[in-house]
C-alpha cells in the first residue's frame, strides 16, 4: 500500500520505474530478494487497456436454489465493466450451499494482486501448521491478524520472508485447484503476485470448507475485524467494508498504485454462514476516490442481489 505523498510523485511524473514505485521494503524480504533478478515493469505488468470481453463463464447446471439471485449478482458488477471506459472490473459470485458459481467476462483474467495475496500468504503457512511442518508462535499468529485486519505490509513483510515468500502463492494454487494465479516476477514484490477473481473465490471456499477449524477460526477472525483504516493510513471502508457493512462480512482488501494504475480490490464472505463469496478486483486510472466509489457500487449491487436468494 503506497502513501499518498507516492502517488503525487507518480503522477508528477518525479519517481524512476513503475517498479520501484511499488517496492514494498525489498530490503526486509532478506534472502528472497536474491532469488531471481527484477524483472523489468514494462513486461511484467497485466495489460493495461481494458481486455476484451471473454466468453461468460456461466453456471451450467440446472436451476438451483438461489440460482438466479447469484446471476443477477455477477451480472450487476459485469455490467459496471462493459459500461467504464477505463476501469477494468474482474468478478466472481461463489454460492456455497450450491456450488454455483458466476463470473463475469474478466472473472478469470489475472490482475495484481495487491494485498489481496496476504490471503494466499497465509493459508499456506496455516496448511502447514496442520501438517506439522510448522509450529506457530505467538509473534506470527500477531503478524497473521495484522496482516488480515489491518493490511500490514510490515507483518506481511515478515510471513513472506520466514515461510519462503513466493512458495506460499504457488502452494495455495495448488491447495486450492487455482487456475488464473501466479507469485510475482520479482520475488520480493509480493504485491505483484497474480490473481483472478475466480480463483479468490476459490481460495475463500478451500479455507471455509477443507482447512482445520482452528485455521479457518485464525482466517475468519482477522477478516472480521477488518478495520476501517489499514495500517497505512488507507481508508478501507469501501466496497464490502462500506458501512453500513453486511451482517458477519468478513473481507480482505487490496490496493496498490503501479505506475499510472490503481489496484482496487474487495474481497470477501458474507450472508448466514458465509453462505455467499465475491470478489470484486479492480484496474484504472489512479484516481482513489472514484474508484472506491466504482468497486462500492459494484459491491451494492451484489448484495442487493444475494439479499434476495
Amino acid at each position: 500500500m503506497i502513501t499518498a505523498a507516492v502517488l503525487t510523485a507518480v503522477l508528477l511524473g518525479l519517481t524512476g520505474t513503475a517498479h520501484a514505485i511499488v517496492n514494498r521494503r525489498a530490503a526486509a524480504a532478506g534472502p528472497i530478494v536474491a532469488t531471481a533478478a527484477p524483472v523489468a515493469a514494462a513486461t511484467s505488468a497485466p495489460t493495461t487497456a481494458k481486455s476484451a470481453p471473454a466468453a461468460k463463464a456461466a453456471a451450467t447446471a440446472a436451476p438451483r436454489s438461489g440460482s438466479a439471485a447469484v446471476v443477477a449478482a455477477e451480472q450487476s458488477v459485469n455490467a459496471l465493466d462493459e459500461s467504464s471506459t477505463t476501469t477494468q472490473i474482474g468478478a466472481a459470485v461463489l454460492d456455497r450451499s450450491t456450488g454455483q458459481l458466476e463470473m463475469g467476462d474478466d472473472g478469470g483474467t489475472p490482475f495484481y494482486s495487491a494485498s489481496v495475496v496476504k490471503l494466499y500468504t497465509v493459508v499456506a503457512i496455516l496448511h502447514r501448521v496442520e501438517t506439522g511442518d510448522v509450529t506457530l508462535t505467538d509473534d506470527v499468529t500477531d503478524e497473521i491478524q495484522r496482516a488480515l485486519s489491518r493490511s500490514d505490509d510490515e507483518a506481511m513483510d515478515a510471513l513472506w520472508s520466514g515461510f519462503g515468500g513466493s512458495d506460499t502463492v504457488t502452494q495455495a494454487i495448488a491447495l486450492a485447484n487455482l487456475t488464473d494465479s501466479s507469485p510475482p516476477d520479482d520475488p520480493s514484490q509480493w504485491g505483484e503476485a497474480r490473481i483472478s477473481a475466480r480463483d479468490v473465490v476459490r481460495l475463500y471456499n478451500y479455507m471455509l470448507t477443507s482447512m482445520s477449524s482452528d485455521s479457518r477460526t485464525m482466517i475468519m477472525n482477522g477478516l472480521l475485524d477488518a478495520q476501517d483504516t489499514g495500517a497505512d493510513g488507507f481508508d478501507q471502508a469501501f466496497g464490502l467494508l462500506n458501512p453500513p457493512r453486511p451482517t458477519g462480512v468478513a473481507a480482505k482488501q487490496g490496493w496498490m498504485w503501479y505506475g499510472s494504475d490503481l489496484y482496487l480490490h474487495s474481497t470477501g464472505a458474507l450472508g448466514p454462514n458465509q453462505r455467499f463469496v465475491v470478489a470484486i478486483l479492480t484496474k484504472g486510472p489512479a484516481n482513489q476516490a472514484t474508484q472506491s466509489a466504482l468497486v462500492t457500487k459494484a459491491a451494492q449491487g451484489v448484495e442487493a442481489a444475494l439479499a434476495k436468494a
